[in-house]
């Protein structure tokens, strides 16, 4: 009861009422240093609406990444990076209202006007169709792209969601059915963003990601997406859930997403070497399970002289353990709610250090337990 009370306010300004769904955090700019060469822009969406964010350009075609709700540009320069070493100019800003740009609170009937925004600035800089990809709730920004006139050569769509049921299923899937059903009372579907009717009148190449498992966008509505999907519509399984895309980002965007952009953007081309380089984990995960609150661990020695951070990925959280002491083998002892989040646990990395979060994810430091 305590969480649904907590959550309250998100329902409140639920999308699907016609006010903001995306969390309004206060958002930071790229870490001080950043490898990736960049400059702030203001792209303006109406006369009344400046969008504001990092332009790393290249010689190559431009891309638009649409991050996901609570991300910020912060959250994604994984994937700025990604694709920058693949080849690829991109732009990414923070939607109306939010982080560095102007315009009031957004909500899901800004979201096609933003991304429609953005696309026609990067097409005017490069020349060319120009591609996008979207998060989450970036990748419902990305929809109405697939049937728009002039739209980008290439759409991804990376784990979407339905904005007229996202909070309900999102407080169902995270308090229980009394949350769902509280939920169901308070919002309304008045959003006219329709995933699967985009799906249907795509006219562009588009690649839909689906993760194996998704408390959000569930099966049913996946079935019904991939069944009634233009031609042009490919589909991947890309693994894991909801909230795994950095979790899989490392191998999985470094050969799909790239390949899918190379194809429509550089076709005769071959892929730009940088961006199929993919590092390696500090330390091999070996072995993992979850039985009941005790996670189980095996790391392929010999292990380094310092604390490491190990990411477990589960369909309603992620949980970033700091171990100070790293052994081969180790059992932590979870918090009783987080392990419940974890189950099914879809997999678990060592991340390098300065590995940056996003949403979903918490931070803790655990000691293992005693060895038996």
């Amino acid at each position: 009861m305590r969480g649904l009370v907590l959550l309250l306010p998100l329902l409140a300004s639920a999308g699907c009422l016609g006010v903001p769904i995306h969390a309004k955090t206060k958002q930071k700019p790229p870490p001080e240093g950043w490898r990736i060469p960049h400059v702030w822009v203001d792209v303006p969406a109406d006369d009344e609406t400046t969008l504001r964010g990092i332009w790393a350009d290249r010689d190559g075609p431009g891309v638009v990444l649409l991050y996901g709700s609570a991300m910020g540009i912060r959250g994604v320069i994984q994937f700025i990076e990604i694709l920058h070493d693949g080849g690829y100019a991109v732009l990414c800003c923070d939607y109306r209202g939010t982080g560095y740009s102007s315009g009031k609170w957004w909500t899901s009937r800004h979201l096609d006007d933003d991304a429609l925004a953005l696309v026609r600035w990067v097409q005017e800089r490069k020349g060319g169709p120009g591609g996008v990809v979207g998060v989450s709730i970036g990748a419902v920004a990305a929809t109405k792209l697939v049937h728009a006139e002039n739209p980008p050569g290439a759409v991804i769509l990376d784990r979407p969601v339905d904005p007229r049921t996202v909070i309900k299923r999102f407080i169902g899937g995270s308090l229980g059915g009394f949350g769902g059903f509280v939920a169901t009372l308070l919002v309304h579907p008045k959003c006219d963003v329709d995933v699967r009717e985009s799906l249907k009148l795509a006219k562009t190449p588009t690649l839909l990601v689906l993760p194996e498992y998704d408390f959000i966008f569930p099966p049913e509505d996946v079935a019904c997406a991939i069944a009634e999907k233009a031609p042009c519509v490919e589909t991947v399984v890309a693994g894991g859930g909801h909230l795994s895309s950095h979790l899989v980002a490392p191998v999985f965007w470094r050969e799909v997403v790239l390949d899918f952009l190379d194809e429509h953007l550089r076709p005769g081309q071959p892929p730009v070497a940088a961006g199929r380089a993919i590092p390696p984990d500090p330390v091999k995960v070996l072995s993992f399970a979850l039985d009941g609150r005790r996670l189980s661990v095996e790391l392929e020695g010999p292990l380094p002289g310092r604390p490491i951070e190990i990411l477990a990925m589960g369909p309603r959280m992620n949980l970033l353990i700091r171990v100070e002491e790293p052994r081969a083998r180790m059992t932590f002892e979870v918090e009783g709610s987080r392990a419940k989040r974890l189950k099914p646990l879809f997999g678990v990395r060592v991340v390098p250090e300065g590995f940056r979060t996003t949403t979903g994810t918490r931070r803790v430091t655990l000691a293992p337990l005693a060895e038996e």
